[in-house]
């Protein structure tokens, strides 16, 4: 896919989408980027950024935990926004995601979040 209208109709695809939809297929592409060299691994992953305009300027960052389908029967989990929010117990990340149950997009470990 090289043409601008090609990117644009998958773009008009994505936005389409409710967002544990999004997440989902996000889920599917994202770790296909992972590289790994000279003993660095870098992966693309999805991220929240939170703003309390009257507390800071910086935003809280969170990546985005991806659904735990085996919990949820094959399931996205249900349908309610990136509110779930919790650590990693693995590697101490922030994370958000639409789903209680979920993966670290950065480690793969099994979360549980509230």
């Amino acid at each position: 896919m090289t043409a601008d209208e090609d990117r644009d109709r998958l773009a008009k695809q994505l936005l389409e989408l409710p967002v544990h939809e999004l997440v989902d297929v996000l889920r599917r592409v994202l770790p296909h980027y992972t590289e790994d060299e000279y003993g660095l691994r870098t992966t693309l992953v999805l991220a929240t950024a939170n703003k309390d305009e009257d507390v800071s300027d910086v935003p809280d960052l969170a990546l985005v935990a991806w659904p735990d389908r085996d919990y949820y029967d094959g399931g996205l989990g249900p349908d309610q926004g990136l509110w779930e929010e919790g650590h990693c117990a693995k590697c101490a990340t922030d994370l958000a995601s639409n789903a209680k149950r979920a993966y670290c997009p950065a480690c793969g470990a099994r979360c549980a979040l509230t």
